[in-house]
């Protein structure tokens, strides 16, 4: 078996495997010989089928089975000992059209197109130079906050009709071209919270409204990105783009209107927040949130430099890519049929998250930037921690963290992510240990400004991580 590669200043190549009948006749032998001792035919005792009746029946798939078999060895062992850089995997020649007959063995050339990562270096120095921007944690924020967490452990009521802060609980309903609900379409029940609607016109347009009530609403206009939009009408990511590729038309059908009334600022609140007993007074708890926050906003902080120097390193080394290859790749791997539209609408974003891939590995390899096993068992075991936590259970026993911890390590996704963000970690430290940073204190509301070009809204440092994501 013979295998040689060639490679194109635009980054892609061609690996070709010439195989001959004496790769893979032996072998095909062996497992039709295996075929026949199992075989159960009638007119014919256990394992006295004839062979050629085997290989008529089994050959060609056989032949196929262990070809493909032979050339995906070759394919790894040989990008692996030639040190090849490839972006995603190798793809069957499209113009090659190889038949395959047992009865006929002959030398066949396989040939996969490739695409090659750029080659280039980098490093953080102290010449690089960004703003580290700090939240300042006033007594307006700190009012904001607090009132957040009162709305979030108040009680909940049913209300004549909505407010600019309540909840409609309702049903999303797929409309036909008339306007009128469609016949076996999307009916999915849901819940709209107008507090959180960013549309301030859309939302004046639902204060008002009461149980019985039904009005057309775009469930993307309501939503928080695709995911959330799937969830909000029971379909899957595909289902969504296709929804909104048609623009296709809901109704909303209002069942019951929610008011949250906000929790009382007293001890059983102070308790229920941080334990019983823990905070006695207002002014405590006050403190308390001013610590929390500031807690919680340097890691929003770290996020926006992190988000900032991505960016200017993307911008910075304009990394070529084999464009497309790439594009055809994502077409045959594609667990659902992608359209060439689609395909062009997302690539940019694609082929900016591989930019960043191929610089991130770049800059941990510059640095030596390591993560052990140990480590990723132990992040595995404090976000075991925190889940129990969040149920209202901080002192779980330790050999229920160690063996949840090992379950969770058993999904390769998982471990997958958290190898990501310890990685992301230390390079982190590697930016705020190298680069030279410039303290600059910003308003909450300048912050989320400058993380999403537009003003804050009610209620968004509850979850400043979406900002990033």
């Amino acid at each position: 078996m013979k295998v040689t590669h060639e490679i194109s200043d635009n980054l892609t190549g061609v690996i070709s495997i010439e195989v001959v009948p004496a790769d893979y006749q032996e072998k095909v032998n062996t497992v039709l010989k295996d075929y026949r001792k199992k075989a159960n035919m009638p007119g014919f005792r256990p394992g006295m089928v004839p062979m050629g009746m085997v290989k008529k029946m089994y050959g060609n798939s056989v032949l196929a089975e262990e070809i493909n078999r032979m050339l995906l060895d070759q394919l790894n062992s040989y990008i692996n000992e030639n040190k090849i850089s490839i972006l995603g995997n190798p793809v069957p020649k499209a113009d090659d059209s190889i038949q395959l007959d047992i009865n006929q063995p002959k030398e066949v050339t396989f040939r996969y197109d490739i695409g090659i990562a750029p080659e280039f270096e980098a490093k953080i120095t102290d010449k690089d130079k960004y703003t580290y921007h700090v939240i300042n944690v006033d007594d307006e924020l700190i009012d904001k906050y607090t009132m957040d967490l009162r709305r979030r452990y108040g009680k909940v009521s049913e209300a004549d009709k909505a407010s600019e802060n309540d909840m409609l609980s309702g049903k999303f309903v797929e409309l036909d071209e008339e306007g009128n609900p469609k016949e076996g379409g999307i009916e999915s029940q849901s819940t709209v919270s107008l507090e959180f609607i960013e549309d301030e016109k859309l939302k004046k347009s639902l204060v008002g409204k009461k149980p019985g009530d039904s009005f057309e609403l775009s469930p993307e206009a309501v939503s928080k990105g695709h995911d959330d939009m799937g969830k909000m009408l029971g379909v899957d990511h595909d289902a969504v783009h296709e929804i909104l590729h048609n623009n296709t038309k809901f109704a909303f059908v209002v069942d019951k209107v929610y008011q949250m009334d906000p929790a009382d600022l007293d001890q059983e609140f102070f308790d229920k927040m941080y334990g019983e007993g823990t905070i006695t007074s207002e002014e405590d708890f006050r403190a308390r949130v001013k610590e929390d926050l500031e807690k919680m906003f340097v890691q929003d902080s770290d996020r926006f430099l992190m988000r900032q120097f991505r960016e200017d390193y993307i911008e910075k080394l304009k990394l070529d890519l084999p464009d497309d290859f790439l594009k055809v790749w994502l077409k045959a791997v594609n667990e659902h049929p992608i359209s060439d539209e689609q395909l062009e609408e997302e690539y940019d974003q694609y082929a900016e998250g591989i930019r960043w891939q191929l610089i991130e590995s770049k800059l941990t390899k510059s640095h030596e930037v390591q993560v052990t096993q140990e480590e990723v068992i132990e992040f595995a075991k404090n976000a075991i921690r925190n889940q129990y936590a969040q149920y209202g259970i901080p002192d779980m026993d330790d050999s229920v963290i160690e063996n949840s911890a090992r379950e969770l390590l058993k999904n390769e996704e998982q471990v997958r992510n958290i190898y990501d963000n310890l990685y992301g970690e230390r390079l982190l430290g590697v930016l705020k240990e190298t680069a030279k940073l410039k303290n600059k204190e910003v308003s909450f509301d300048e912050f989320v400004k400058l993380a999403t070009g537009k003003p804050a809204k009610k209620g968004i440092m509850n979850n400043l991580k979406s900002l990033f994501d």
